[in-house]
């Protein structure tokens, strides 16, 4: 049997023909469900048509748009744009990030403030018991300072049909814990250990072992930033579409 003859590789030139015209490449754009990626750059050009960039701020976006796409500044290769395209798609990301400081930093604490609790990390040790009774026991113990919750857990082993189940959670943020631990450790503090609580089919007792504290350091404040400007530009997209503004916060 013949192998089927390999595809030849397609041109630049075989595709631009049947993108000749508005029409086409917008039909092209909604077909491909690219359209609302259009609508969000156009508008991004528009909001940062007044900024410009220095000597200095170009050479450095240039810089670092190299090393981030890791493109050889001295011979520059990217998705077949021309030097000039390079360089205007570097600098635009300058003058976004420009955009986001002028249009932002000043809502930043307050919104910062509203964040916070879903930007705080914990660490968690979390003891599965199959029995109350043995729970309350293992908690009893660890919060009069007999013993650790592990060590307790192990010792009362036998009482509760076997090796008890130990994990450690995090650090991760407050928003990723289900609603009932959550609830749970509301108002306590690192070093607290709090239950027993019905978790599915166990009795849980969990101990706080470090809660981190979010601040508005260098990440927190670019995030945060982000978020600001995606959610404008949600609310903006909105306004032109007719469609509901999808959510823009990240997890974690």
């Amino acid at each position: 049997m013949q192998n089927p003859p390999v595809p030849r590789t397609v041109k630049l030139g075989d595709i631009l023909p049947s993108l000749a015209s508005f029409d086409t490449v917008l039909g092209s754009l909604k077909s491909y469900r690219l359209w609302p990626v259009v609508l969000r750059e156009a508008l991004l050009d528009k909001a940062i048509s007044g900024i410009a960039c220095s000597g200095e701020e170009m050479e450095e976006s240039w810089a670092l748009w190299c090393k981030r796409n890791d493109i050889d500044p001295s011979a520059p290769v990217f998705e077949g744009l021309s030097l000039a395209e390079m360089r205007h798609a570097a600098a635009r990301e300058k003058r976004i990030e420009k955009f986001k400081e002028q249009a932002f930093t000043k809502l930043l604490p307050e919104y910062f403030r509203s964040r916070k609790s879903e930007l705080d990390r914990v660490s968690l040790e979390i003891v599965q018991f199959q029995h109350q009774a043995v729970a309350e026991e293992a908690l009893f113990r660890c919060r009069e300072g007999e013993q650790t919750l592990e060590a307790a857990a192990l010792e009362l082993a036998h009482r509760d049909g076997g090796e008890p189940h130990i994990k450690n959670v995090g650090p991760m943020a407050f928003r990723r814990l289900s609603a009932s631990l959550a609830a749970l450790l509301t108002g306590s503090r690192a070093g607290a250990v709090l239950g027993p609580k019905k978790l599915g089919h166990f009795y849980c007792i969990v101990r706080i072992i470090e809660i981190t504290e979010a601040s508005l350091d260098g990440r927190t404040r670019q995030r945060l930033l982000d978020e600001l400007l995606n959610q404008w530009v949600e609310q903006q997209m909105s306004a032109m579409t007719g469609r509901a503004p999808r959510k823009t916060i990240e997890e974690g």
